[in-house]
């Protein structure tokens, strides 16, 4: 998986198998080693509820995307558009969360 931050924006770009992983159910992480051992870690699971949820702490992100949607995401599929929601936050902005698939890989030579 591959994360990027900007302002107001996270972004998470999975491969095929990342999304496949997700749609049998499963759990797929970032973790990323800090200085003095600390851990980073992004993580995205499919929910079985109809809502995407966002969590944070000090050691991370964690995502859960409704498994109907990334259903709807892989059957879309070589599609470039990813699907995307928005949260508020307690500063009073809104910060939106993208995922995507990389399709590139897909792609001839």
């Amino acid at each position: 998986m591959n994360v990027r931050f900007s302002d107001r924006a996270v972004r998470c770009r999975v491969t095929r198998a990342e999304l496949d992983r997700l749609l049998s159910g499963r759990a797929v992480s970032l973790d990323l080693a800090l200085p003095r051992d600390h851990w980073f870690r992004v993580n995205v699971r499919p929910a079985a509820l109809n809502g995407w949820q966002l969590d944070s702490d000090p050691t991370g992100l964690w995502l859960a995307i409704p498994r109907s949607e990334l259903r709807e995401l892989a059957q879309s599929l070589p599609d470039k558009q990813g699907i995307q929601q928005s949260f508020d936050t307690s500063a009073g902005e809104i910060i939106a969360v993208t995922f995507e698939v990389d399709v590139e890989d897909d792609l001839p030579a």
